[in-house]
């Protein structure tokens, strides 16, 4: 029987595969000519992005991963789950560039959907995020409820509040989880931008904690929001 409070995960590989980008861009290197001065530029913005998200990759697996396990006294069995959580949709563009580049060389380096999924990162974060917001939604609900008729619109009120980017901004403070963003932006986002950025990763970390464990645990932790 489908278990419905679970969902499955089919792996990215994403260092396996952002190892092989490296190679090949390697390979491009040592042929390119170095009159080509526009091309070798972006050879070694590449590879400097690509070094950058793999250790990002790295911090997330060695610092944010035991926290959260600690705080949520829960095991995160898939990392690539908190990986693909952590993405921003910054690191996109760099993708699509190396696959039109490529492209255009009639080669692939990644082979069929490798480079698709790559750019995906940003959206599958947004869509774990998505996940943990209807989550929290409901298991916030739960915890608030009360039977008495009356107490409707101190319940909206309240969840409102508990829900609100604001809110959520400080529970992904306390989490430390704005600091192990994967992203390559450049420019300073404002004060709102901000918040909702971190109420969105803190909704992630819900999403994953339904995938694996189901709704049970979400409802467990949602303690930590109220």
């Amino acid at each position: 029987m489908l278990d419905m409070t679970r969902l499955g995960w089919k792996p990215v590989d994403i260092l396996a595969k952002l190892d092989i980008l490296l190679d090949a861009i390697e390979q491009t290197r040592n042929k390119t000519p170095s009159n080509k001065s526009r091309l070798m530029t972006k050879i070694s913005r590449w590879e400097e992005q690509i070094e950058q998200i793999k250790g990002d990759i790295e911090y997330v697996n060695h610092n944010l991963a035991p926290k959260l396990e600690t705080m949520l006294s829960l095991k995160i069995t898939n990392l690539e789950l908190l990986q693909v959580a952590m993405f921003q949709p910054s690191t996109k563009n760099l993708f699509l560039e190396l696959e039109t580049h490529y492209r255009s060389e009639g080669t692939n380096p990644l082979g069929n959907h490798g480079f698709a999924d790559l750019i995906a990162l940003g959206e599958i974060a947004m869509v774990i995020a998505l996940l943990g917001d209807a989550a929290i939604a409901m298991g916030v609900l739960y915890q608030l409820w009360r039977p008495e008729p009356s107490d409707v619109g101190h319940l909206t009120q309240e969840k409102s509040e508990i829900v609100s980017n604001e809110h959520m901004a400080e529970v992904c403070d306390r989490w430390g989880l704005y600091e192990h963003r994967i992203h390559l932006d450049s420019e300073v986002p404002s004060r709102a931008e901000i918040e909702h950025d971190k109420g969105t990763l803190v909704e992630a970390i819900y999403g994953i904690i339904q995938m694996e464990y189901g709704f049970g645990s979400v409802l467990d932790n949602v303690r930590h929001l109220l």
